[in-house]
Parts: C-alpha cells; structure tokens; sequence
C-alpha cells in the first residue's frame, strides 16, 4: 500500500509502473510509458536527489499531456516523440536547477524531442493544436518545452497561467 505524503507518494519504481500504467490503459494512452512519464528512482548528478513517484491524484494531467503528445506523434508524419523530462517532485526539480513552481511538477508539462523534427518545427506544430492558446511553450535548441498551464486542476493552477511563449 502506497503512504500519501504532502508532495508524493512514497512507492518504489516498480509499483508506479504498474499503478500508473494500468490507469493509463485503462485511459486509452498508447504511446507512453509510466516511467517515461516520472523516472521514479532516477538520480541527479551532484547533488544527489532521487525522483519520488508523484500522487496519483495526477494522473489526469499525465493523460491529458499524453494526447496533446499523441497529436504531436501523428503531426506531419507519424514519428515517436522521445520525453526528456516529465514530472518532477519538488527536490529534484531544485536540485536540478528548475524554475520554481515548474509545471514539470504537476505532471503537466514535458520536455520532448520529435524524431525527425527540429525543437522549432515541434514547437510550430504545437502552435497549430486547438489548445495552443492553452499552453507553454519553450523553444530550446535541442528539445521543445510543453505545458498545459491552462488546462489543469491542480491547486494554485487552476487556469491561473496565462498561455506563455519563450
């Protein structure tokens, strides 16, 4: 049994994969990975942190993330959109240098790659979805930052952030 703490739940990898995995089919999500989605037990170089599993409470923003994705993957031409950073607890998104209040910490935001595609033309396709008007989006050298800053509900974000482009 999983123990509620105030920022996480305290599981190990292996019961993250299967609790979130089976709601993510159950939700349909294809394409995604439980752990591509939070890293559970992946450390930070110097200084050390290891990523906690994040509430399950969650989850919503994890599938909701997770179709914008899926219009990305199909965007173009059908290619895999690889996930370099998705959730993050709070100690992991300061001791890896995040901004405060990262909406990597509700599960709703990612950093991502497109295969075949550059940071720019994956940030381009993101502009055209329906919901842009919804979104962050970072455009960075080598990968594209997404967030779903006007479309979650968890406390403190609820529709409080306006879209923002950088």
């Amino acid at each position: 049994m999983c123990l509620i703490t105030r920022q996480a739940f305290v599981m190990t990898r292996d019961e993250w994969a299967e609790s979130c995995g089976s709601v993510l089919a159950r939700a349909g999500v294809k394409h995604f990975h439980a752990l591509e989605m939070a890293d559970v037990g992946r450390e930070t170089s110097s200084p050390v942190a290891s990523l906690e599993a994040p509430s399950l409470d969650l989850l919503p923003h994890f599938i909701l993330l997770s179709r914008i994705l899926a219009d990305v993957r199909a965007a173009v031409r059908v290619t895999p959109v690889l996930v370099n950073s998705w959730y993050r607890d709070a100690e992991y998104n300061r001791r890896i240098g995040g901004v405060e209040n990262s909406m990597h910490m509700t599960g709703g935001a990612a950093d991502i790659v497109k295969i075949g595609l550059t940071p720019t033309e994956v940030a381009d396709i993101l502009e055209r979805h329906p919901d842009a008007d919804k979104f962050g989006i970072g455009r960075y050298k080598t990968f594209t930052h997404i967030d779903i800053r006007g479309m979650i509900t968890s406390p403190g974000w609820i529709g409080t952030r306006p879209a923002a482009r950088w």
